[in-house]
Order: structure tokens, then sequence, then C-alpha cells
């Protein structure tokens, strides 16, 4: 059992590494643009792996909104460090 869940985190750890990384190369970008991206990539889609890149990178932050067809959409772009706000 334990090796199933060892492989289940390692492989959810790519994607968030993965998500990272198409942030810090595509960046600022919206939600929708990083499941399209996913998509495209033929990568798993999980909204916990997306929240987790998201919400727990040190690197990746939500830096402002915008309005798209009448929708509002966070923006979230690399940052080197947290210590530049």
């Amino acid at each position: 059992m334990k090796r199933v869940i060892s492989q289940d985190r390692s492989r959810s750890l790519r994607e968030v590494d993965w998500i990272v990384g198409w942030i810090r190369d595509h960046g600022p970008t919206t939600l929708r643009e990083i499941i399209s991206a996913m998509k495209e990539n033929n990568r798993n889609i999980s909204a916990h792996t997306i929240k987790r890149a998201l919400t727990k990178s040190p690197f990746v932050v939500n830096s402002s909104e915008i309005y798209r067809d009448g929708e509002r959409h966070s923006l979230y772009e690399f940052k080197e460090t947290t210590l530049d706000k």
C-alpha cells in the first residue's frame, strides 16, 4: 500500500513541477490557460494538483485579475522569490 501512495505522490509532484515551470515560461496566465496547456500536453488534470501548484508553491503568486468575456479571472505569475513583494 505504501508503494502505491508513494507513486501517486511522486506523480502529483511531477505535475506540480510541470505547472510551475509552464507558468515560469508562459506567465502571467489564467487558470483556463493552464488547463488548456495541460490538455495540449496530455498531462493529468487534477484540481488537487493545480491547487497545490498555485497556492503552495513559493514561486507562484496571484498577481492580479483581468476581465474576459464578462468574467473575472485571476492571473498567476512566477516570482523568483517571495521577498519581491
